[in-house]
């Protein structure tokens, strides 16, 4: 709902996090919140993933979709 009720302060938050995030050199980002997952992944050009998928595959699960 942020990025609804709040957009262009999300808009601007967005773009100094993928910034950071790629600056990092980082092969895949973790995040808990849809929302994180949502924005950040549709600039990122990095595959975004929720912590939980993350563990899991460190664990021996399955791997996550897009990575």
């Amino acid at each position: 709902t942020y990025n609804i009720m709040q957009p262009d302060i999300a808009t601007t938050l967005k773009a100094r996090k993928v910034k950071n995030l790629k600056a990092t050199k980082a092969e895949i980002i973790s995040a808990g919140n849809i929302g994180c997952i949502t924005q950040i992944g549709q600039d990122a050009g990095i595959p975004v993933i929720h912590t939980v998928k993350l563990l899991n595959w460190a664990w021996g699960g399955e791997k996550p979709e897009g990575v």
